[in-house]
Protein backbone atom coordinates (compact mmCIF):
# COMPACT_ATOMS: atom_id res chain seq x y z
CA UNK A 1 0.00 0.00 0.00
CA UNK A 2 1.35 3.42 -0.94
CA UNK A 3 1.97 5.94 1.82
CA UNK A 4 0.22 9.24 1.06
CA UNK A 5 2.91 11.06 3.07
CA UNK A 6 5.67 9.65 0.86
CA UNK A 7 7.47 12.34 -1.13
CA UNK A 8 6.50 11.89 -4.78
CA UNK A 9 7.89 13.65 -7.81
CA UNK A 10 5.93 13.76 -11.06
CA UNK A 11 7.93 14.16 -14.26
CA UNK A 12 5.56 15.38 -16.96
CA UNK A 13 6.46 14.41 -20.54
CA UNK A 14 4.49 16.42 -23.12
CA UNK A 15 3.46 15.37 -26.58
CA UNK A 16 3.66 17.44 -29.75
CA UNK A 17 2.68 21.09 -29.64
CA UNK A 18 5.71 22.72 -28.05
CA UNK A 19 3.98 26.11 -28.32
CA UNK A 20 1.72 24.92 -25.47
CA UNK A 21 4.62 24.38 -23.04
CA UNK A 22 3.95 27.70 -21.29
CA UNK A 23 0.35 26.67 -20.67
CA UNK A 24 1.47 23.21 -19.52
CA UNK A 25 3.93 24.68 -17.01
CA UNK A 26 1.29 27.03 -15.64
CA UNK A 27 -1.26 24.23 -15.29
CA UNK A 28 1.25 21.91 -13.63
CA UNK A 29 1.77 24.44 -10.81
CA UNK A 30 -1.66 23.38 -9.57
CA UNK A 31 -0.54 19.73 -9.38
CA UNK A 32 1.68 20.43 -6.35
CA UNK A 33 -0.42 18.79 -3.72
CA UNK A 34 0.89 17.75 -0.29
CA UNK A 35 4.18 15.86 -0.66
CA UNK A 36 4.06 16.09 -4.48
CA UNK A 37 6.48 18.06 -6.60
CA UNK A 38 6.30 18.36 -10.38
CA UNK A 39 8.70 19.09 -13.19
CA UNK A 40 8.27 19.01 -16.95
CA UNK A 41 10.79 17.88 -19.54
CA UNK A 42 10.29 19.96 -22.69
CA UNK A 43 11.09 17.74 -25.64
CA UNK A 44 10.70 20.05 -28.63
CA UNK A 45 9.70 17.03 -30.70
CA UNK A 46 10.42 18.54 -34.09
CA UNK A 47 14.12 19.05 -33.39
CA UNK A 48 16.89 16.94 -31.90
CA UNK A 49 17.45 13.22 -31.68
CA UNK A 50 15.73 10.50 -29.73
CA UNK A 51 18.91 10.04 -27.67
CA UNK A 52 18.90 13.73 -26.73
CA UNK A 53 15.31 13.45 -25.54
CA UNK A 54 16.07 10.30 -23.53
CA UNK A 55 19.09 12.05 -22.00
CA UNK A 56 16.86 14.94 -20.87
CA UNK A 57 14.39 12.52 -19.24
CA UNK A 58 17.22 10.51 -17.66
CA UNK A 59 18.66 13.73 -16.18
CA UNK A 60 15.25 14.66 -14.74
CA UNK A 61 14.97 11.20 -13.13
CA UNK A 62 18.50 11.29 -11.75
CA UNK A 63 17.86 14.71 -10.19
CA UNK A 64 15.06 13.36 -7.95
CA UNK A 65 16.09 9.77 -7.23
CA UNK A 66 15.52 10.34 -3.50
CA UNK A 67 11.75 10.53 -4.15
CA UNK A 68 9.11 8.19 -5.52
CA UNK A 69 9.14 9.01 -9.25
CA UNK A 70 6.04 8.90 -11.41
CA UNK A 71 6.15 9.64 -15.13
CA UNK A 72 3.06 11.29 -16.61
CA UNK A 73 3.07 11.39 -20.40
CA UNK A 74 0.56 12.88 -22.79
CA UNK A 75 0.08 11.67 -26.38
CA UNK A 76 3.57 11.04 -27.86
CA UNK A 77 4.93 11.64 -24.35
CA UNK A 78 2.91 8.64 -23.18
CA UNK A 79 4.89 6.35 -25.45
CA UNK A 80 8.10 8.00 -24.23
CA UNK A 81 7.06 7.42 -20.59
CA UNK A 82 6.32 3.73 -21.27
CA UNK A 83 9.63 3.34 -23.14
CA UNK A 84 11.54 4.99 -20.30
CA UNK A 85 9.85 2.80 -17.70
CA UNK A 86 10.77 -0.35 -19.64
CA UNK A 87 14.42 0.73 -19.53
CA UNK A 88 14.50 2.08 -15.95
CA UNK A 89 11.85 0.14 -13.99
CA UNK A 90 13.78 0.25 -10.71
CA UNK A 91 13.83 4.06 -10.73
CA UNK A 92 10.17 4.63 -11.61
CA UNK A 93 7.24 3.72 -9.37
CA UNK A 94 4.40 4.32 -11.80
CA UNK A 95 3.50 5.61 -15.25
CA UNK A 96 0.31 7.51 -16.06
CA UNK A 97 -0.48 8.28 -19.68
CA UNK A 98 -3.08 10.72 -20.98
CA UNK A 99 -4.23 9.86 -24.52
CA UNK A 100 -0.84 8.17 -24.86
CA UNK A 101 0.42 6.60 -28.07
CA UNK A 102 1.56 3.58 -26.05
CA UNK A 103 1.14 0.69 -28.50
CA UNK A 104 0.75 -0.12 -32.20
CA UNK A 105 3.58 2.00 -33.62
CA UNK A 106 2.76 0.60 -37.06
CA UNK A 107 -0.46 2.67 -37.14
CA UNK A 108 1.28 6.06 -36.86
CA UNK A 109 0.64 8.36 -39.81
CA UNK A 110 3.61 9.19 -42.04
CA UNK A 111 3.27 12.96 -41.40
CA UNK A 112 3.96 12.44 -37.66
CA UNK A 113 7.06 10.38 -38.43
CA UNK A 114 8.31 13.02 -40.89
CA UNK A 115 7.57 15.83 -38.43
CA UNK A 116 9.70 14.25 -35.73
CA UNK A 117 12.56 11.84 -36.45
CA UNK A 118 12.86 11.35 -32.67
CA UNK A 119 9.24 10.21 -32.52
CA UNK A 120 9.93 7.89 -35.45
CA UNK A 121 12.83 6.36 -33.51
CA UNK A 122 10.66 6.04 -30.39
CA UNK A 123 8.00 4.20 -32.35
CA UNK A 124 10.57 1.87 -33.92
CA UNK A 125 11.74 0.82 -30.44
CA UNK A 126 8.37 0.76 -28.70
CA UNK A 127 7.42 -2.87 -29.37
CA UNK A 128 10.77 -4.06 -27.99
CA UNK A 129 10.25 -1.92 -24.88
CA UNK A 130 6.77 -3.33 -24.36
CA UNK A 131 8.14 -6.87 -24.51
CA UNK A 132 10.57 -6.05 -21.69
CA UNK A 133 7.76 -5.19 -19.28
CA UNK A 134 6.73 -7.87 -16.80
CA UNK A 135 3.07 -8.42 -15.86
CA UNK A 136 3.72 -6.67 -12.55
CA UNK A 137 5.31 -3.68 -14.27
CA UNK A 138 2.38 -3.44 -16.68
CA UNK A 139 0.05 -3.11 -13.69
CA UNK A 140 2.02 0.00 -12.66
CA UNK A 141 0.93 1.73 -15.87
CA UNK A 142 -2.34 3.67 -15.84
CA UNK A 143 -3.89 4.63 -19.16
CA UNK A 144 -6.29 7.58 -19.00
CA UNK A 145 -8.31 7.79 -22.18
CA UNK A 146 -11.47 9.44 -23.56
CA UNK A 147 -14.54 7.82 -25.08
CA UNK A 148 -13.25 8.73 -28.54
CA UNK A 149 -9.97 10.13 -29.83
CA UNK A 150 -9.38 10.69 -33.56
CA UNK A 151 -5.66 11.42 -33.07
CA UNK A 152 -4.64 8.45 -30.88
CA UNK A 153 -7.29 5.72 -31.10
CA UNK A 154 -8.34 4.48 -27.67
CA UNK A 155 -7.06 0.93 -28.28
CA UNK A 156 -3.58 2.38 -29.01
CA UNK A 157 -3.39 3.74 -25.44
CA UNK A 158 -3.79 0.29 -23.86
CA UNK A 159 -0.61 -1.47 -22.80
CA UNK A 160 -1.76 -5.08 -22.24
CA UNK A 161 -2.24 -5.62 -18.51
CA UNK A 162 -2.25 -1.92 -17.61
CA UNK A 163 -4.86 -0.20 -15.47
CA UNK A 164 -7.45 1.49 -17.65
CA UNK A 165 -9.41 4.59 -16.69
CA UNK A 166 -11.91 6.15 -19.07
CA UNK A 167 -12.39 9.89 -18.71
CA UNK A 168 -15.78 11.42 -19.44
CA UNK A 169 -14.48 13.30 -22.45
CA UNK A 170 -14.29 13.16 -26.24
CA UNK A 171 -11.30 14.29 -28.29
CA UNK A 172 -7.54 14.41 -27.97
CA UNK A 173 -6.59 18.01 -27.16
CA UNK A 174 -9.74 18.59 -25.10
CA UNK A 175 -9.01 15.55 -22.92
CA UNK A 176 -5.39 16.60 -22.39
CA UNK A 177 -6.52 20.15 -21.54
CA UNK A 178 -9.00 18.84 -18.96
CA UNK A 179 -6.42 16.44 -17.49
CA UNK A 180 -4.02 19.35 -17.01
CA UNK A 181 -6.67 21.60 -15.45
CA UNK A 182 -10.05 20.57 -14.08
CA UNK A 183 -9.27 16.84 -13.91
CA UNK A 184 -5.85 17.34 -12.32
CA UNK A 185 -6.99 16.05 -8.88
CA UNK A 186 -8.16 12.90 -10.65
CA UNK A 187 -4.79 12.49 -12.38
CA UNK A 188 -2.95 13.02 -9.08
CA UNK A 189 -5.13 10.30 -7.49
CA UNK A 190 -4.00 7.97 -10.28
CA UNK A 191 -0.42 8.92 -9.46
CA UNK A 192 -0.90 8.12 -5.76
CA UNK A 193 -3.02 5.01 -6.17
CA UNK A 194 -1.38 1.72 -5.42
Amino acid sequence: MSNRNEATHIIYIPGFGDTYDGFRRTALRWWRYRNITVSMVSLDWQFGTFRQKMAAIDAAIDAVKDKKIVLVGESAGGGMAVYTYAHRPKDIARVVTICGKNTKPETVGRHYLEYSPAFRDLMSGLNGALQRLTDRQRRNIVSLYPFFDSVVPVHDTMVPGCQRVRLWTVGHLFTIFLALTFFSPFVVRAVRKR
